[in-house]
């Protein structure tokens, strides 16, 4: 604080020769009333020293205050320039390795792919032929159903037949007396049963 007060007192009293020699040299010009202009410019020095006084009292303080808040602000947006480089940096460094990484994870997920849609289509042949199987066997059982079926239609059919062609050949091979024969011999069967 004591070095800022100082420099800018030196800085007064360099400045203030500047602004008074012009002063000085423009009242020598041997015009009348030199020691007025003298006397004048002497109350404009002492005018001008007492309110960079007064200016330097009062204003020091805030002065200071402001200067050092402006230094912090930029000690700290150079700080936060330094963390945001660092961090895009490390943002830019992380990108380059993934797109260095694409291509590979590019082919792994190609294969990967690949290897599924293999296994998709092995999946679906075995389906394919564990269905045609059951479709076989199905079709087998069903052929050899209808097969029984038409066995069992045929053994009908001749066995209708045989009993239409025994009828008939009984019918015209047994006479009534045959008949009632068989009759009372059924009908001893059946008394001696119970």
């Amino acid at each position: 604080m004591r070095s800022f007060s100082r420099a800018v007192f030196t800085c007064i009293l360099r400045v203030l020769p500047l602004l008074v020699l012009p002063s000085i040299v423009l009242a020598s010009g041997g015009e009348e009333g030199g020691w007025r202009s003298i006397w004048d410019l002497g109350w404009r020095i002492a005018n001008f020293a007492i309110l960079a006084g007064v200016l330097f009292y009062y204003a020091r303080k805030p002065a200071v205050n402001a200067i050092r808040n402006s230094i912090e602000s930029v000690k700290t947006l150079l700080k936060e320039a330094r963390e945001s480089r660092k961090a895009s940096e490390a943002r830019m460094k992380e990108a380059e390795e993934k797109l260095a990484g694409v291509d590979k994870e590019i082919s792994e997920l190609l294969e990967s792919a690949r290897k599924e849609g293999e296994a998709e289509r092995e999946r679906i042949l075995a389906e394919a032929a564990k269905a045609l199987e059951k479709l076989k066997a199905e079709t087998a059982l069903a052929i050899e159903q209808e097969l029984e079926k038409a066995k069992d239609i045929l053994r009908m059919e001749a066995a209708n037949a045989a009993v239409a062609l025994a009828e008939e050949v009984i019918s015209r091979n047994i006479t009534p007396e045959d008949q009632a024969r068989f009759v009372t011999e059924y009908l001893e069967k059946l008394e001696a049963n119970q």
